[in-house]
């Protein structure tokens, strides 16, 4: 008689379904957050906006000018007044007049831009948009590392069920093998009988292996999306399989991220192309300047030797216009409305795009749903097909192979029951991801 291995499968795959929902360990929602907070390429999408902003404070700032400290010391050949003279002061005592071939001079310095066609408030409204989309690719960047998340938290789900479940199923042909040896010593049994089952079992421990080195990567993948040296067990997730409800593509995307993005190249390179006409116009520049020249009396002075200082300041308002340039100006525009063209035609593509990936999303969805029912439908068949080869294998009613065949059919069914369940599952994250609504579940 053979022994109830059957009972203690069913023993195990009922404790498989129903002892996960008990455990205690990383929660899904706590996966999520903890990649958010710790994930490097996110720290670093954070950097990236942080110096967007600071780019735009930069831009601001170039409105009010800067000032400078100056200082220069030179030694001319010939003597130097410390400062401009008019006839008049020379003539009064031109003897006593500050010269000197060592000229030091130090001062303050201010400059700001009056004028520059427009450039200086292009480039402010420029950064503005970068900053903008800084912030809007750090929300593409949580979402996609969210689905990405999500999907190996529940491929990890679904190995780890269908490496119980093939544990189960390596016991039982173990089991089975032990009863076949010891009926062939009996002489009930023949030996081809147990070779037969011996292969089963060997081919059913390669596929248990494959299954536990599949995991192994999965987990050690999601392991480095949170940052973490060594994951804690997952707790169980559950969903409701249903068919998604209909969306209106053509609404749906104007609010997305993406297309948002898309839409938003296209203002900044339009504001590149009439950045580009400020070229055009002249640039005035207003420049203050106040300091002190001073040096030691030249020879040709009476006080020779002597160490004399001048103040001096100066306001001059510079302007330049730049008339012709052999066609510089006119290649700069024309590559910034080229790529002006290039990024309209990268938001039709992405609005394209967007419309492709959320029928795919939902086409997965009805797809998995399907498979699903399908599949329960077909487990519970295949379960009652082996429990009745089993029984009559033990009455002598049909051979080893038939009983094997219905063993490793209903191990099949159970592992596509179990691949079915979890896809259901990723396909719903897919479509949140496209929605971009991650962050929401």
């Amino acid at each position: 008689m053979l022994k109830p291995f059957f009972a203690t499968l069913f023993l195990v795959l009922i404790t498989m379904w129903v002892s996960p929902g008990l455990s205690q360990g990383l929660s899904l929602e706590e996966a999520v957050d903890m990649a958010l907070a710790n994930n490097p390429d996110m720290q670093g999408q954070r950097m990236n906006q942080t110096l967007s902003e600071n780019d735009l404070a930069e831009k601001k700032s170039q409105n009010f000018g800067q000032f400078g400290l100056v200082a220069s010391y030179g030694h001319y050949n010939l003597p130097r007044t410390l400062a401009p003279l008019t006839p008049a002061s020379i003539l009064s005592d031109p003897y006593a007049v500050p010269t000197t071939q060592d000229l030091f001079t130090t001062g303050i310095m201010y400059e700001v831009p009056l004028f520059t066609g427009f450039a200086q408030q292009r480039s402010v409204e420029i950064a503005v948009m970068q900053k903008e989309m800084a912030g809007v690719t750090l929300n593409l960047s949580e979402e996609q590392l969210i689905y990405n998340v999500k999907t190996l938290y529940v491929n990890a789900l679904a190995l780890e069920r269908q490496e119980t479940a093939q544990n189960a199923y390596v016991q039982a042909l173990n089991a089975l093998l032990e009863d076949i040896l010891y009926e062939v010593k009996l002489g009930k049994k023949a030996r081809v009988d147990q070779l037969k089952a011996a292969a089963d079992l060997e081919n059913a421990k390669s596929q248990e292996s494959r299954i536990k080195t599949s995991l192994l990567i999965v987990k050690a993948t999601l392991a480095g999306l949170l940052n973490l040296r060594e994951l804690s067990p997952l707790e169980e997730v559950s969903a409701a399989r249903r068919l998604p409800e209909t969306i209106d593509a053509d609404d749906a995307i104007k609010d997305l991220d993406r297309y948002r993005y898309a839409v938003m190249a296209v203002e900044k390179n339009a504001k590149l192309v009439e950045k580009s006409k400020a070229d055009y116009y002249p640039q005035v520049v207003f420049n203050a300047f106040f300091g002190q020249n001073f040096g030691p009396n030249d020879y040709s002075n009476r006080y020779s030797g002597d160490w004399n200082n001048q103040e001096i300041w100066q306001a001059v308002v510079n302007l330049k216009w730049n008339i012709f340039d052999f066609g510089v100006r006119k290649s700069a525009g024309e590559k910034a409305r080229i790529r002006k063209r290039q990024s309209e035609m990268e938001r039709l593509k992405t609005a394209l795009d967007l419309k492709k990936s959320l029928v795919e999303a939902t086409a997965k969805i009805r797809t998995a749903v399907d498979e699903y029912h399908s599949a329960r439908v077909e487990q519970r068949l295949t379960g009652e097909t082996e429990t009745i080869e089993q029984v009559r294998f033990d009455n002598g009613a049909i051979n080893v192979n038939d009983l094997l065949y219905a063993k490793a059919r209903n191990q099949q069914a159970l592992s596509r029951l179990i691949s079915a369940e979890y896809a259901c599952l990723s396909a719903q994250y897919y479509l949140d991801y496209v929605l971009e609504n991650g962050t929401n579940k």
